[in-house]
């Protein structure tokens, strides 16, 4: 095991990994907002990756999709731009915390690097 492979690095990192994937899909979802019988899908990994961690990281966590649980308008769609949006939003600060814990854990051991010369 290397000093990068940790449990705590290894989870950000799929973390991230997958909540660009959600990022992916809610944009594909917002940019069909328009077509008709179109079905907006929704990114779930939190189940899977707590799973994994729990395991030791035995198996390696997948995502899956579904289907939003919003309305279908007449013409079969059922993207709502304002879900889409409030997603898109929290899916990016979820990002951007992933990331401020991957440089905290970097900066941890920078200081433990230093500290030991």
């Amino acid at each position: 095991m290397s000093l990068f492979d940790g449990l705590t690095i290894r989870s950000v990192e799929r973390a991230l990994d997958f909540e660009s994937e959600r990022q992916r899909v809610t944009a594909h979802n917002i940019a069909n907002v328009s077509t008709p019988g179109f079905l907006a899908k929704r990114l779930h990994f939190e189940g899977q990756l707590a799973e994994a961690i729990d395991e030791g990281w035995h198996t390696e966590p997948e995502p899956s999709t579904t289907i939003a649980e919003t309305p279908i308008r007449l013409d079969g769609n059922n993207v709502s731009l304002e879900q889409e949006t409030m997603v898109q939003i929290q899916s990016g600060l979820h990002y951007e915390s992933l990331v401020e814990a991957m440089s905290f854990k970097f900066g941890v051991l920078n200081t433990a690097i230093r500290m030991g010369r």
